[in-house]
């Protein structure tokens, strides 16, 4: 990498605003996890008390996994589709984004257009 080119993306500021987000959603996937762990007790409580787990607690515990998978995917420069609270609660990660995949010990990175295999 040339030095000019490095010093031109440490400038960028897209790339800090990103970094910004980033260390954003590290805290609040922390804070989520702690709910998880919140919900994880609470279910344990009411398959002991009652003998059967608590509906509405389990589709909230979807939510929240289909949020952490949202964090995850843009904290790893899968998507640069921001979560919730930058888009709507429960909003898919759109499909014009490119999202990576290993098959068969290869990176392929699809997107709506086309697909293509990085090595």
């Amino acid at each position: 990498m040339e030095e000019t080119q490095l010093k031109n993306n440490i400038k960028n500021s897209n790339q800090w605003i990103r970094i910004a987000q980033m260390i954003l959603f590290v805290i609040i996937l922390y804070i989520t996890m702690m709910v998880v762990g919140g919900v994880i007790l609470i279910q344990v409580l009411f398959a002991l008390i009652t003998g059967s787990d608590n509906q509405n607690l389990r589709q909230f515990a979807v939510d929240v996994t289909r949020y952490v998978n949202q964090i995850l995917l843009f904290l790893t420069y899968n998507t640069s589709d921001k979560p919730f609270p930058f888009k709507g609660w429960g909003e898919e990660v759109s499909q014009s984004e490119s999202v990576g995949k290993v098959i068969d010990g290869e990176a392929v990175v699809e997107d709506s257009d086309s697909k293509t295999e990085e090595k």
